[in-house]
């Protein structure tokens, strides 16, 4: 079956994840969530897109160099986040900051992230500048994608990659073999505070042609969203035609529970069937998962501050048609209390959840240790010893199976280095390395 998605943004300012199961296999996406940065005030909203024409191609050829050089003095190379497809075999997204320049780095490992011997430079960018790309994606056949808001593709494993021009800001990229779904949201005139639509491409040979899809109508993202929203699901696939799409939350701001807006499709997106997720807080954001059984887990969270996020934990038996909140903590109501405010989940942000079954659920996310849930979301716990601190908290959870796991968190005991927690009985007891690049 199929698992959310996670949005990202540069390690330790934000990330999100997103990984995919697929019938006998798994393929991973990732984003970055570490960190969620304080919105005060929201972007201008965007005008509406024009209509998208179904079945519209375009292609895209990898034709960049290979660069491999040493880092100057004062460099500082950070993992950012990483797309593994079984415990040993990924790739790896390093951020390389210099005095005069930034630069994105991909390149894989076949040791479960000990060493990433060989890094390849996708692209450059004055580091007073946000980064270009900050979420990963990786099918198992050398095709990966490095996006959000840009596009850059690769075909070799990484090995050369090349810029894709494309209309809009690019939110969700979702991999299952060549079966490749990306999620975009074009704003060409931003005005007031309308939404942008969210804009459905599909590809059958890993992303070298893609065929525009009419999303359902009502699908959307505002402006804030479509620089890269923070703990919010936008597309999880559960099978190479069935998938849950998701818009950012209807009653955004306004403090009130709403209605989610969330569609499913078993026909590879031809059509849509209606059905929304109910969270029991005023939400901002929802981070949804599938557990291999087909139950659907939804973290709801409010509007973060100084380091928390009020939560609901919501699950649906039935696709998303009907809902049963399993925990809530809202401090709006004047009925929780401390206990509810510092305890977990509530404190740290929403950055993603891995539904390993319909019981067993991890959180990650800024400010945040990874969190876990053994009864459906009714109680969380944070792991021990702890994975993640609330300085920069936890980044990625990425489970293979109900036994094997790895974690991308801050290690606060480490001056808060990217460190990788490897699990093989089901996040019981865990091993730490700091990767290496060679």
């Amino acid at each position: 079956m199929g698992r959310q998605s996670y949005a990202c943004a540069r390690w330790p300012t934000s990330t999100r994840y997103a990984a995919m199961r697929g019938s006998g296999s798994r393929h991973f996406q990732c984003a970055l969530t570490a960190g969620l940065v304080l919105v005060a005030t929201i972007l201008a909203g965007c005008s509406s897109a024009p209509s998208v024409t179904p079945k519209k191609t375009t292609t895209t050829t990898a034709a960049t160099t290979t660069t491999y050089a040493q880092p100057a003095p004062g460099t500082v190379t950070q993992l950012t986040a990483i797309a593994f497809f079984n415990p040993n075999h990924g790739y790896g997204y390093f951020i390389q900051s210099a005095p005069s320049s930034c630069q994105a780095k991909v390149g894989p490992t076949s040791d479960g992230g000990a060493i990433f011997p060989r890094l390849t430079t996708v692209v450059s960018w004055p580091c007073s500048n946000s980064a270009p790309a900050s979420s990963l994606a990786f099918d198992d056949h050398g095709d990966g994608f490095l996006y959000g808001p840009d596009l850059f593709v690769t075909h070799d494993g990484g090995a050369t990659w090349t810029a894709s021009q494309q209309p809009g800001s690019i939110i969700s990229v979702e991999a299952l073999g060549t079966s490749i779904w990306m999620v975009e949201v074009e704003c060409p005139n931003p005005t007031g505070a309308a939404e942008c639509p969210l804009i459905l491409q599909e590809s059958t040979d890993g992303g070298r042609v893609w065929s525009s899809s009419v999303a359902p109508a009502g699908a959307t993202a505002r402006a804030l969203f479509a620089e890269g929203g923070r703990g919010q699901t936008w597309l999880a696939r559960t099978s190479q035609s069935s998938a849950y799409l998701m818009s950012d939350p209807a009653n955004f701001m306004s403090g009130q529970p709403g209605p989610v807006p969330l569609w499913f499709t078993s026909d590879g997106g031809t059509t849509w069937s209606g059905r929304s997720v109910s969270c029991a807080i005023g939400e901002w954001t929802v981070s949804l998962s599938a557990a291999p059984d087909g139950t659907l887990l939804a973290v709801c969270a409010g509007q973060p501050s100084a380091g928390m996020q009020v939560k609901s934990t919501e699950r649906s038996m039935d696709g998303g048609v009907t809902w049963t909140t399993q925990s809530a903590c809202d401090i709006t109501s004047g009925s929780s209390s401390t206990t509810c405010v510092t305890e977990p989940p509530t404190s740290g942000y929403l950055g993603a959840i891995d539904a390993v079954s319909a019981n067993t659920l991890f959180l990650v996310g800024g400010r945040s240790s990874l969190l876990v849930s053994r009864d459906g979301g009714v109680t969380w716990q944070a792991v021990q010893p702890l994975i993640g601190d609330t300085s920069d908290g936890s980044a990625q959870v990425i489970f293979f199976d109900s036994s094997d796991g790895i974690v991308l968190a801050n290690d606060g005991s480490n001056d808060d280095v990217a460190t990788l927690w490897s699990t093989t009985d089901g996040g019981v007891s865990w091993k730490e390395r700091v990767p290496q690049v060679g």
